[in-house]
């Protein structure tokens, strides 16, 4: 019976069209139609990361391509100010090695100039989803986390891992506060002591808490065994344990510069950005009634603050009255780009920036907490098809905006707004 090479027969043996690349995975010309270019670009992605239009200014047409476009977002300038470190540590006892390691830490930094906080776990209450967070201690962890920019957890190991201790001052760091993840970019040293011989479990566990925490934990690390030995007089001695957490903290220095200005970008996430879009369009897809509006426009009357009128209207629209004659005061910003419908090009949101800006509207000398939008299209017969775009645009800025429906229908707001 003749055998069979199952290896040959699933063409595991044969030549694939990787063997002719570089030692840097460059293929030859061949090899890369036939293995590259036929597949055609995902429809889904456009041609720079999450947010890198918003982040760096520019428009869509000025889009270079990814690696130029991502540059100039990352291109925003360090600050100098002293960085902002919270310091934590897992254990209770009196004579608290962890601690030890923790405010070791922390002195380093501050020798760096940084600004360092120790957090003393005793007295933080056990975490559970049925207490409401107002206790004094939890409180205080939590406005320590909002105000660092970066952190350093040091634990004991306890059977292979963090300590419960470590672990539950984490617990009651929320993952999202409102539209605010507040460890969410934040930089993270990782380090941990045992009594016995060298083990690297809780720092790999820590790594793993910390990336679902979603932090940029720094590569370096620091394992002290034999912890008892290593102290002297509340500090560590001369020798490669102290070494090793000078280089963690010299690297989690330089890391927290380079990354908190750019945090903000950095943390995009195509799927959280998708559903922000979706849910803005949700909450603006009904036109508010005029009742509604008239309130609106009362309250902003009141406060000096005022609602500014967004005509999206089409230049041909706006000039032969579609929906009603252009209101008093109101901002002209055509939502469509040069005369194409959203059904052609769907407006991005730089582009209706780019819009407003042509419109005097510069939302950069806004305050999003202070500024109303009220946006308007055409007719009714639109009104929830098209006016949800601009204020769900406005609303993902950080904008208050609202669906106005037609200009008639912002009319009788404005006339009830009077009476009221």
């Amino acid at each position: 019976m003749a055998s069979v090479n199952y290896a040959d027969e699933a063409g595991l043996t044969k030549a694939n069209p990787w063997d002719g690349a570089d030692s840097d995975g460059v293929l030859a010309a061949a090899l890369r139609a036939s293995t590259l270019q036929e597949l055609g670009g995902a429809p889904h992605v456009s041609c720079c990361p999450t947010g890198t239009l918003e982040f760096a200014g520019g428009s869509s047409e000025a889009c270079r391509g990814a690696v130029e476009a991502t540059v100039a977002a990352l291109a925003t300038a360090m600050s100098t100010r002293p960085p902002r470190f919270l310091v934590l540590y897992g254990s209770l006892r009196a004579a608290s090695y962890s601690r030890l390691l923790a405010l070791e830490a922390a002195r380093q930094l501050a020798k760096y100039g940084a600004a360092a906080r120790v957090f003393d776990p005793a007295g933080l209450p056990l975490f559970s989803q049925d207490a409401g967070g107002d206790d004094a201690k939890v409180l205080e962890l939590r406005a320590l986390v909002r105000w660092c920019e970066g952190m350093v957890w040091c634990s004991p190991e306890v059977h292979g891992t963090f300590s419960a201790v470590f672990k539950n001052q984490v617990d009651w760091m929320p993952l999202s506060e409102g539209a605010v993840r507040p460890t969410q970019g934040k930089t993270l040293a990782v380090m941990q002591v045992e009594g016995g011989s060298q083990s690297f479990n809780t720092v790999c566990a820590l790594r793993v808490l910390g990336r679902w925490m979603r932090c940029v934990v720094v590569p370096n690390q620091a394992s002290i065994p034999r912890c008892h030995a290593e102290f002297a007089g509340g500090a560590l001695k001369p020798g490669p344990a102290r070494d090793r957490v000078v280089d963690v903290v010299d690297e989690l220095f330089k890391f927290t510069l380079l990354v908190r200005d750019q945090s903000p970008y950095l943390a995009a996430r195509y799927s959280e950005v998708a559903a922000a879009v979706r849910r803005h369009l949700d909450d603006t897809a009904a036109p508010l009634d005029p009742a509604a509006l008239g309130a609106l426009f009362a309250a902003g009357a009141e406060d000096a603050r005022g609602v500014v009128v967004l005509d999206v209207r089409s230049e041909k629209e706006r000039a032969e009255h579609v929906g009603g004659e252009p209101v008093d005061g109101s901002v002209h910003a055509p939502l469509n780009v040069d005369g194409q419908p959203q059904s052609a090009h769907e407006t991005l949101a730089d582009e209706f920036r780019a819009k407003l800006e042509d419109a005097g509207v510069r939302l950069g000398d806004l305050e999003p907490a202070t500024a109303t939008f009220v946006a308007h299209c055409a007719h009714p017969s639109v009104a929830e098809a098209l006016a949800p775009a601009p204020a769900a645009i406005l609303r993902r800025f950080g904008f208050r905006a609202h669906n106005g429906g037609h200009a008639d229908n912002v009319r009788d707001g404005l006339a009830a707004a009077v009476s009221m």
